[in-house]
Formats: C-alpha cells, sequence, structure tokens
C-alpha cells in the first residue's frame, strides 16, 4: 500500500508539473522572446509551401476559435490554435485507401519482412517482442502514414491520452491501425506538443473529441480541431527543458523510496 501511495503522489506531481507549463506558469516569460503569433505565421508559411511543393495534402479550414472555448487564460505573448494548423500533419493508416482497399493491399506477418507496422503497444516492449511487419508493397501502399522518426504517436482507441515519440530504428516503418501520427518539423515543437497531450488540459481537450460507450474512441478529423495553447518558440524549449529536468528529480526521488 505504502508503495502505491508514493506512485500515486509522484504521478500527481507530474500532472501538476505539466498543468503549470501548459498555462505559462512553469518559467518566467522573458519580453525579447518572439511572441507566438510569429511563430504561428511562419508554420503557415512552411504548410503552404510544402503544399505547393506537393509534399503534403492541403486541409481543409479549421473553424475559428472563440473566446468561450478558451478553458483558461494564458500569457499575452501565447497563442491558442487548433492541433491541426499548428501540425505539419495530422494522419492514420486509413488515409492510404479504404479498409477493403488496405485489407487487399497490405499484409501482415509476425517474422521480420521489409517494413515493421508501429503499434502504441511496441512501445511498453521497447520494440522487442511481438511485432508486426508489412512487405514492400504494403509499405508503398502505406505511404501517406509511413514514419521516419520523430512523429507523435497517439493511441486513439482504448487508451486515450498515451502519447509517444517514435524513434528512429535504422529500418523502414509505417503506422499501425488504432493510432494517429502527428508530425511537427521542429525538435522544439514536437517536445511541447508531447507534453501538452500528456498534460490534464491536454487530456481534456481528447476526452472533448472522445465518444463510444464500451470502447472509447477519437479520429483524425476531432484530433485537428483540439485547442493547444502556443507559446514563443524559445519558452518552449524553456519549458521542455524545466519538465524534463522535474520529471528527472522525481524518477530520483521515487528510486530512492523503493
Amino acid at each position: 500500500m505504502k508503495t502505491n501511495s508514493l506512485d500515486f503522489d509522484a504521478q500527481a506531481l507530474r500532472e501538476k508539473i505539466l498543468d503549470l507549463a501548459m498555462r505559462g506558469k512553469l518559467v518566467k516569460q522573458d519580453p525579447n522572446d518572439e511572441p507566438a503569433s510569429v511563430l504561428l505565421e511562419k508554420i503557415k508559411a512552411e504548410k503552404e509551401e510544402l503544399v505547393k511543393e506537393g509534399k503534403i495534402k492541403k486541409s481543409k479550414p479549421l473553424p475559428k476559435i472563440t473566446d468561450e472555448e478558451k478553458p483558461f487564460d494564458i500569457p499575452d505573448s501565447w497563442e491558442w490554435v487548433r492541433l491541426g494548423e499548428y501540425a505539419e500533419k495530422v494522419t492514420d493508416q486509413v488515409a492510404s485507401g479504404s479498409f477493403a482497399a488496405i485489407k487487399e493491399n497490405v499484409r501482415k506477418y509476425k517474422h521480420e519482412e521489409f517494413a515493421l507496422m508501429i503499434k502504441t503497444a511496441d512501445f511498453a516492449n521497447n520494440f522487442s517482442k511481438n511485432l508486426t511487419y508489412t512487405d514492400e508493397h504494403g509499405y508503398k501502399f502505406l505511404s501517406n502514414s509511413n514514419l521516419f522518426g520523430g512523429e507523435l504517436i497517439l493511441s486513439n482507441i482504448g487508451s486515450i491520452g498515451k502519447c509517444f515519440i517514435v524513434p528512429n530504428l535504422k529500418k523502414p516503418m509505417t503506422l499501425a491501425p488504432n493510432s494517429i501520427m502527428v508530425k511537427v518539423p521542429e525538435e522544439t515543437l514536437k517536445k511541447f506538443l508531447y507534453y501538452f497531450i500528456q498534460s490534464p488540459v491536454g487530456n481534456s481537450e481528447l476526452w472533448k473529441i472522445t465518444s463510444g460507450t464500451t470502447m472509447k474512441k477519437f479520429n483524425k478529423t476531432g484530433l485537428k480541431t483540439i485547442l493547444v495553447p502556443v507559446p514563443p518558440l524559445e519558452e518552449q524549449s524553456r519549458i521542455a527543458a524545466k519538465i524534463a529536468q522535474l520529471f528527472a528529480l522525481l524518477r530520483k526521488f521515487e528510486s530512492l523510496l523503493k
């Protein structure tokens, strides 16, 4: 019972740290930082260029954010934005074709084949067992959801709120079913978004788009609409560093207690 109590307290502290971070209360704001509005304009321009080059598809316009939607106030240098506007790409396996087409073109293997099909369960066992593969034809058919390392993967069925960063396994990789991939072009943006999804406010946003009675789920269309509080890029870097530092101290404290 004692260990469970300590584990619970550590988790509550992690959630508090993340909550403070997403409200702009974990690190100080620096008036010299370029405001988040400038960052968002840069992201928009970069996405428009990728669309011109044919590297990504043009996204449908997302609804404007109303004051009533904003769950809390954020610092003046921050901006609220929808995830679909913040991320370079939000997709899943079925974006490559219908269920029938995927069944016809994508064969699955339990022995090593051309490409690894990344499941959220693979992160728990460090990609050491129960892996799923597909052949080269399947990999090419799933080109819209191929992975190259650095993407975020969210479980969108059952374990709502779980988020992982795809490692570079130095082999062809593609997304398995029941997951959504979110790609952001910059390391700092990725780390901040990773922490946001695991934070209480991120979790709350995910549950707003989740439905189902026996099996909870959400889809990529809903995910694109959730609200993200975006700090200036420099502050995102400071926030991620502070979270990493505090989480490392918590892990050390937990191990000492055990």
